[in-house]
């Protein structure tokens, strides 16, 4: 499984608990970062904001269980201005490389954000297109776009950045993570500097937090 996502924390705050699951069945997850995250909030001042949170998000792929972390280094709130055909060369290098790694043909899956990017953040549908386009690209088995049900996020009348539902009818699959709610919310805090979503997550509670809900497509 191969997760690209936008900022240091979307996995984690998204679809950590799913991930969790998919390792503990035995899947490798290899984790590719799009942006430092440097625009994110900073509320303990720190001179270099992306430098810290691409340390947090290291121990949080350690807490994952990641075999590969893979960060780009794009500018955060800039990858709607890179062009698809740079965005593309140096993804589909980097994924290259990982599946060199393996002597058989792997059962190729990606995950990423649903194409609407559930707040309506710019760099959060710019990787879930780019997903979709690698997925076409290396034949993929399946992409899983991680996505909110509205026990989880209101379905409309929600401002840019904030969290917005899909339709049940969009969603494919919901995932029992009750089990690793625990890692979960230590994979969460590991992103101390956005400590702020953190705790707003949680305060959903563990029954929404027990689902997460995808679109799954395959080939």
């Amino acid at each position: 499984m191969i997760g690209i996502f936008a900022h240091p924390d979307d996995e984690a705050f998204g679809p950590s608990g799913t991930l969790l699951k998919l390792h503990d069945e035995g899947y490798d997850i290899h984790l590719m970062l799009l942006t430092d995250g440097e625009g994110g909030t900073n509320p303990d001042n720190v001179p270099l904001l992306g430098n810290t949170r691409l340390d947090e998000w290291q121990s949080a792929a350690k807490l994952l269980g990641a075999r590969t972390v893979t960060a780009l280094h794009y500018p955060d709130d800039g990858l709607s201005l890179i062009t698809n055909e740079d965005l593309d060369t140096k993804v589909n290098h980097h994924i290259s490389r990982i599946l060199a790694d393996y002597r058989s043909p792997a059962h190729l899956s990606f995950m990423s954000f649903e194409p609407l990017g559930i707040t309506g953040h710019r760099d959060h549908i710019a990787a879930s297109h780019l997903t979709a386009r690698m997925m076409r690209q290396f034949g993929a088995h399946e992409a899983w776009y991680f996505c909110l049900n509205s026990d989880q996020a209101p379905l409309s009348n929600t401002a840019y950045y904030e969290p917005r539902a899909r339709e049940d009818s969009y969603i494919t699959h919901r995932i029992d993570v009750n089990s690793f709610l625990t890692d979960k919310y230590r994979i969460v805090d590991a992103h101390h500097s956005q400590r702020t979503d953190g705790t707003n997550l949680k305060a959903l509670g563990e029954e929404r937090l027990s689902v997460e809900c995808f679109h799954i497509e395959t080939c």
